[in-house]
């Protein structure tokens, strides 16, 4: 079993460049000699989870203008300059991220609407007791249809996509706990698929085991260990689609249960996912050159990838699936200078196929069993910041498919958001 986990490096916080969700206009516009024009503010969710803090609430921010005195606020409802707020900081830098020690609010996957929401917790920018620039914890259901107008004509190899790694191996707490060995080791997200997907993720990463002697013969599985049922998963898919008119990616990855070499069982998990998904897949006919105006004008919004050429040419259901870049390293410099690579080649290559950057670590079984990298959870903490800072500030022209653990705990969402709209609004 691979295990893509996180490292560290807490201590060059302070140099990050993190995004908030701003209008093209805001970016795109000639300089106006506002400080704020360029700044940026935001809020994560942390992925720890221990059993003094769960939900930690972080705030994080890029100012190159601050100035001595300002402040950053964090309010319970939307900011006005007579509200109290919950917690303030001075920033002593341009940019950094600062832990709050606030827990934010369980919210179930069942209080989500499909209608773009802030989630209680704001987070303002202010300068001499005025508030100069806002932002939220909030949702993106319908991110890719609000920008039809500039996404319309392009393939998917050539759109910036939020994604999750593994995303089907998640587990929902309410309440503080302590890790257990699955916990540390197996689970990669905190929400579920459909929250995913209502949070603004568009690529799904799917691994699937067979087990024909349980109630439930498909599962989502991380490696050997199974998830949730593949149906629950299915479901949750059909539901955002059912009320959104985004266009999705279940890319079925890997096989690492009951599959072997039997083709005989994927023809059966093919036949099973043609069944559950009819009226929504779209055919392979298309192809991935297809722009995103095609698929919206086929009807059919969920594109299936699938990681076995034999099968693919068999149906016509499944496509290629997309390619994963895997660093294989175990350390923030390898995988940052990964990265680099994988997207310096990209530059000026036109690609058919989408491919997902895989922004995870795989350490050795020693570091496993040493914990000398700590838990997925941890290490998210710790990296997931610094890669929304690289596609933020020097991969953001390149980048296709960015797949992250504990998504919350990133804010890849709103940086695909806004450089969606740069790259295609030409500035």
């Amino acid at each position: 079993m691979k295990m893509k986990l996180l490292a560290i490096l807490s201590a060059f916080f302070s140099w990050l460049t993190i995004v908030d969700s701003m209008s093209t206009a805001r970016f795109c516009g000639p300089e106006t000699g506002d400080d704020f024009q360029r700044a940026h503010i935001g809020l994560i969710i942390s992925p720890i989870m221990s059993i003094r803090m769960i939900r930690e609430i972080e705030i994080y921010w890029n100012h190159v203008r601050y100035r001595p005195g300002d402040t950053i606020a964090l309010y319970m409802d939307e900011p006005t300059n007579g509200l109290e707020p919950i917690y303030t900081l001075i920033p002593n830098a341009p940019s950094g991220i600062k832990r709050t020690g606030l827990q934010a609010t369980f919210i179930p996957t069942s209080s989500l609407t499909f209608v773009q929401q802030c989630l209680q917790y704001h987070v303002a920018w202010l300068r001499n007791g005025t508030i100069r620039l806002t932002n939220c914890l909030q949702t993106q259901p319908h991110w890719m249809t609000e920008r039809r107008v500039i996404l319309g004509s392009l393939p998917m190899s050539r759109v910036f996509l939020p994604g999750t790694h593994d995303s089907a191996s998640y587990a929902i707490h309410e309440q503080k706990n302590s890790e257990n060995i699955v916990e540390r080791y197996v689970i990669t997200q905190d929400v579920d698929v459909l929250a995913q997907l209502i949070y603004g993720v568009r690529y799904l990463d799917i691994r699937v085991g067979h087990y024909p002697n349980t109630n439930s013969v498909w599962w989502a599985n991380h490696g050997v260990f199974k998830s949730v049922p593949m149906q629950t998963v299915v479901n949750q898919v059909k539901t955002f689609l059912d009320n959104t008119n985004e266009i999705v990616i279940f890319d079925v990855q890997e096989f690492p249960v009951g599959f072997g070499k039997n083709l005989g069982i994927h023809h059966n998990f093919v036949g099973f996912l043609e069944e559950q998904f009819a009226g929504y897949y779209l055919p392979k006919s298309y192809g991935w050159t297809s722009t995103l105006n095609t698929i919206w004008s086929s009807g059919k919004r969920l594109i299936i990838g699938y990681d076995d050429r034999r099968v693919v040419s068999r149906y016509e259901s499944v496509w290629p699936c997309v390619t994963h870049q895997w660093g294989n390293v175990r350390t923030i410099e390898d995988l940052f200078n990964y990265l680099n690579r994988i997207e310096t080649e990209n530059l000026g290559h036109s690609r058919t196929i989408p491919r997902s950057a895989m922004a995870e670590l795989t350490p050795n079984t020693w570091d496993v069993i040493l914990n000398r990298l700590g838990s997925i959870r941890q290490m998210a903490e710790k990296v997931n910041i610094n890669v929304t800072n690289w596609y933020n500030s020097k991969w953001q022209r390149t980048a296709n498919i960015v797949a992250v653990d504990f998504v919350r705990s990133s804010g890849i969402i709103e940086t695909a958001i806004e450089w969606n709209e740069r790259r295609n609004s030409h500035c």
